[in-house]
């Protein structure tokens, strides 16, 4: 199974998506792709409006086929992803294409680390041959359910989870209904320094991540 890919400043990595000019869709799935020498960034923005709230509160669960492969997810963040998905997809080709890419990076935080999460799966499963393909989500809200085909788990391992105790949103949806991480688990923090809301605030995840 393919490892993910090591990051060293997961602080500048956060601070790249908290503050990154996003293309604003309509459909909650605000996105940015950025280049940097052979490393291309695909940036997810957290929650920022009612319609996000819509889509994280939509979670009953949704097949989705990927590669032959069909699986369950969060409807909302799925439907979301959908939305933009082919609009990403050729941005990211023509990028690719034109040759000196050798790395795609997934970032989002919250809303958007659900987004960020289902990303990576594509990439991976289009370019993971051919680039090293890994993402991080901050905040990270659970949004797969029920057991996933092991080709599927395969092109999650490069995908982490980044969750700062007690992130009352990387608790959401309840594991009792169903949903779980994928990836690997990177937990941050301490217990009792945050309440469950606090604890999910960009300045918590920017000062326990600097404390690494």
């Amino acid at each position: 199974m393919k490892m993910p890919c090591p990051y060293d400043d997961l602080p500048r990595l956060f601070r790249r998506c908290l503050y990154a000019d996003y293309i604003h869709t309509g459909r909650s799935a605000d996105y940015a792709i950025h280049e940097s020498g052979a490393t291309l960034y695909l940036l997810f923005e957290c929650s920022d409006g009612g319609e996000d709230w819509k889509s994280n509160l939509n979670f009953p669960a949704r097949a989705y086929h990927n590669g032959g492969e069909r699986w369950y997810a969060h409807r909302g963040f799925l439907s979301v992803w959908r939305s933009v998905r082919d609009e990403i997809e050729a941005k990211v080709a023509t990028r690719v294409s034109r040759g000196g890419v050798r790395e795609i990076i997934c970032v989002g935080y919250s809303h958007g680390a659900a987004l960020c999460g289902l990303a990576c799966e594509d990439m991976e499963f289009l370019y993971g041959e051919r680039l090293s393909v890994c993402g991080y989500g901050f905040g990270c809200p659970r949004f797969a359910f029920g057991p996933l085909p092991r080709a599927v788990q395969a092109r999650f391992a490069c995908f982490t989870v980044i969750r700062n105790i007690p992130d009352a949103v990387t608790h959401l949806p309840p594991a009792l209904l169903g949903y779980h991480h994928v990836g690997q688990v990177l937990t941050i923090g301490q217990r009792g320094r945050y309440s469950p809301v606090d604890a999910h605030r960009p300045e918590a995840y920017l000062a326990e991540l600097s404390k690494r």
